[in-house]
C-alpha cells in the first residue's frame, strides 16, 4: 500500500534530504483519502520515503521490502543474495553494496537513476524527476504510446530513468561508484511428462505457494469476480486454510452489474456465499466529480503508464472505500498459465503489448509526423527453434506482466497493498515446463480449478463498462477535442498530426450499439469463420486500425504526463 524512493549518496546526504522526500511523498498522495503519514528515514549515506505505509512494509536496518514474500527468506535483506519468491520490490543496503530487485514478473516496477552523486530508485518515475529537479522528455515512447496504450519495452517518460526488468537486479558497488546487473533469463523448455504428471507438479506448486502464505486474513480482501482466476485462489486458500472466518470479498462493476445473471458481479456473489465470505460490492458507475478531476487521478495515480481508464471512471471510489474500511492489502489473481492460441505472429504481438505503429492502417505513417523510429527489442522477437506458443507466453512472461499489469497495480498501490500469489516463480517455473497445449488458453490451469470448485457456472460477462464506450461519451469527445487545442499538447505534437487525430475522434451519437452488433449479419457470419482466418483477414489482407477515441485519449496521456512531470521537476524549486 505504497510508493517509495530510496536514494544512495556518494557522500553524506544533505542536510534538507528528510524534508525533501517528506514533500515527495505527500506530492504522491492521492487527492482523495487522508492518507497514513509518510516514513521517511535517513541514515548515513542513505534515505528512503515511502508514501502511505502500512504494517505490511519489511524495514530490516536499511533494507526495506514493499509487498510480500511468499516463503520463509531470512536473508531478503542482504545483497547479492538469492531473489525471494514473491509479490514486491525490494531495496537492501549492505556496507560495500546496494541492491535493488524485482520479483519473477516486476510485478511492481522499479525505476532508477545514476549520477556522480546519486543512486535513486524508486517505485514512482514522479519520485525521482521530483527529486531531480529536472526532466527531459524522452519522445521514443511516443509511438509506442500511440500503438499499444504503454511507454514501450525499454523506455520512462524521463530519457535518463531506466526500468528494471522481470526477475533482475540492478547493484551498485559504493567504493567505486559503478552499477552492474543479474537477470534471471525467461525461458520456455518443455519436459516430457505424462499430462497426468505435469498436472500434479503444477497443482503442487500452487498448492504449496498458498500455504506459506502468512497474512491476516482480517485485514486483507480478495477481489472476486465470476472468472477462472480468482476462483482458484479462493479455493486454494480454502484448501489451506477455511478463509469463511475472516478473509473479505470484494467485487466491483456497475451498479445494475449484480442482478444480471452470468455477470461476473452475479458469480462473485454466488461463490461467497458458497464459501460463506463476507461480500462487499462496490460501484464503478461514473463519478459525480468534474471529468478532469478524475482524469488527472488516473493520470498522476498511474503515471500515465496505461490507458485502461474502464475500471476508474468511478473517480477512485472504490479505492477510496477500500482504504477507508480498513483494508490493507488484495490478493490479486494475475497469473501466466498461458493465453489463448493465435496463428499470426502479428496478432501474437498485438495481443502481448507489442504492437508497432507499422501493424495499423492509421498509424503505419507515423515517422512522417517526425516521431522516432519504434524498433521491437530483439529478446522480444521469435527465437530460432521456439514455437509460435512458447514464443506468446514467453511475451506475456517477460514483457506484457512486467508492463501492462504491473501498471495496473499501479494504479491501486496509492491505497492497497497488492499480491499476486498465482505468479510464484516456484509456479511459474513449473508453467515453462509444460508442453504447448497444456499452456494454450491456459487449459491445464483451468482443468486443475474445476477439479476443486464448487459446481457454479463460469460468468460470461464483465461487470465494467467498455474503454470505447466510455471514450463516445459526450462529455469525454468534447474533452478529447478540446485537448487537441490545448498549448502543451502543441508542444509536443505537430499540427498536422494533431488534425489528423481529431478527424478520427468519434461521438456516441453516430456510434452502433453494442446489441446491434451482435446481432448483425456480418456478427453472425463472423461466428462461423476460422480463427486463422480472421487473424488473416486482420493482419495480412486489411490491417486493423486504432479506435480514433483511443488514439485521442492516449495523446492525451502523453500531453498530461508532460506538463505533469515538468511541474514535478519544479518541487525543489519551489521549496
Amino acid at each position: 500500500m505504497a510508493k517509495s524512493i530510496y536514494i544512495c549518496f556518494r557522500e553524506l546526504p544533505p542536510y534538507s534530504v528528510e524534508k525533501r522526500l517528506f514533500d515527495i511523498c505527500k506530492r504522491l498522495e492521492p487527492d482523495n483519502i487522508s492518507p497514513h503519514k509518510p516514513n521517511v528515514l535517513v541514515s548515513g549515506q542513505i534515505a528512503f520515503g515511502v508514501m502511505n505505509p502500512t504494517n505490511t512494509l519489511l524495514i530490516k536496518g536499511n533494507s526495506l521490502l514493499m509487498g510480500h514474500i511468499f516463503d520463509e527468506n531470512r536473508k531478503w535483506d542482504i545483497p547479492q543474495d538469492e531473489f525471494p519468491d514473491g509479490s514486491y520490490a525490494l531495496f537492501r543496503d549492505g556496507n560495500e553494496y546496494f541492491e535493488i530487485v524485482s520479483d519473477a514478473t516486476a510485478s511492481r516496477t522499479i525505476w532508477y537513476y545514476m549520477d556522480e552523486n546519486v543512486f535513486i530508485s524508486s517505485t514512482s518515475q514522479r519520485a525521482i524527476v521530483m527529486y531531480i529537479g529536472s526532466f527531459e522528455f524522452d519522445e521514443r515512447i511516443i509511438p509506442w504510446m500511440l500503438s499499444t496504450g504503454a511507454l514501450g519495452p525499454d523506455f520512462s517518460w524521463d530519457k535518463r530513468i531506466r526500468r528494471v526488468p522481470a526477475d533482475s537486479s540492478v547493484i551498485l558497488e559504493k567504493r567505486t561508484w559503478t552499477i552492474s546487473s543479474r537477470s534471471n533469463p525467461i525461458m520456455f523448455n518443455t519436459i516430457k511428462r505424462a499430462d497426468a504428471e505435469h498436472e500434479k507438479l503444477l497443482k503442487e506448486s500452487i498448492s504449496n505457494t498458498f500455504k506459506s502464505l502468512d497474512i491476516n486474513y482480517s485485514n486483507w480482501a480478495l477481489p472476486l469476480s465470476g472468472g477462472v482466476d480468482s476462483r482458484a485462489i479462493l479455493c486454494f486458500l480454502n484448501e489451506s486454510k477455511p478463509v469463511s472466518h475472516n478473509l473479505k470479498a470484494i467485487t466491483w462493476g456497475l451498479e445494475s452489474s449484480q442482478e444480471i445473471k452470468g455477470n461476473d458481479a452475479y458469480v462473485a456473489s454466488e461463490l461467497a456465499n458458497n464459501f460463506k465470505l463476507i461480500h462487499k460490492y462496490y460501484h464503478t458507475d461514473v463519478s459525480d466529480e468534474p471529468l478532469d478531476v478524475i482524469i488527472n487521478r488516473f493520470v498522476k495515480l498511474g503515471e500515465g503508464r496505461t490507458d485502461n481508464l474502464k475500471g476508474y471512471m468511478d473517480g477512485f471510489k472504490v479505492w477510496k472505500s477500500i482504504f477507508e474500511d480498513a483494508i490493507e492489502g488484495i490478493i490479486r489473481g494475475d497469473e501466466g498459465f498461458g493465453c489463448n492460441h493465435y496463428s499470426s505472429s502479428t496478432t501474437i504481438r498485438i495481443n502481448e503489448g507489442c504492437a508497432l505503429c507499422s501493424d495499423f492502417s492509421n498509424l503505419r505513417d507515423y515517422e512522417k509526423y517526425g516521431f522516432p523510429k519504434q524498433i521491437l527489442p530483439n529478446n522480444l522477437k521469435q527465437k530460432k527453434g521456439e514455437t509460435q506458443t512458447a514464443w506468446k507466453d514467453r511475451l506475456f512472461h517477460e514483457h506484457d506482466l512486467p508492463m501492462e499489469f504491473s501498471a495496473l497495480s499501479d494504479l491501486k498501490l496509492s491505497y492497497v497493498e497488492v499480491i499476486n500469489p498465482l505468479l510464484s516463480k516456484k509456479i511459474l517455473l513449473q508453467v515453462r515446463e509444460l508442453p504447448d497445449q497444456l499452456r494454450n488458453g491456459k487449459s491445464l490451469f483451468k482443468k486443475i480449478v474445476i477439479s476443486i470448485s464448487p459446481e457454479i457456472d463460469f460468468a460470461t460477462s464483465h461487470a465494467t463498462a467498455s474503454s470505447i464506450n466510455i471514450l463516445m461519451q459526450k462529455q469525454f469527445v468534447s474533452k478529447l477535442k478540446n485537448e487537441m487545442s490545448e498549448s502543451e499538447t502543441k508542444k509536443i505534437f505537430t499540427t498536422e498530426f494533431l488534425d489528423f487525430i481529431s478527424k478520427g475522434i468519434k461521438s456516441e451519437a453516430i456510434s452502433i450499439k453494442e446489441k446491434d452488433i451482435s446481432l448483425s449479419p456480418k456478427s453472425i457470419i463472423k461466428k462461423f469463420v476460422p480463427q486463422f482466418l480472421k487473424e488473416a483477414v486482420k493482419t495480412k489482407i486489411m490491417k486493423p486500425a486504432v479506435d480514433g477515441n483511443i488514439l485521442a485519449f492516449r495523446v492525451l496521456l502523453i500531453s498530461r504526463m508532460n506538463k505533469i512531470l515538468y511541474e514535478d521537476s519544479m518541487l525543489q524549486k519551489a521549496n
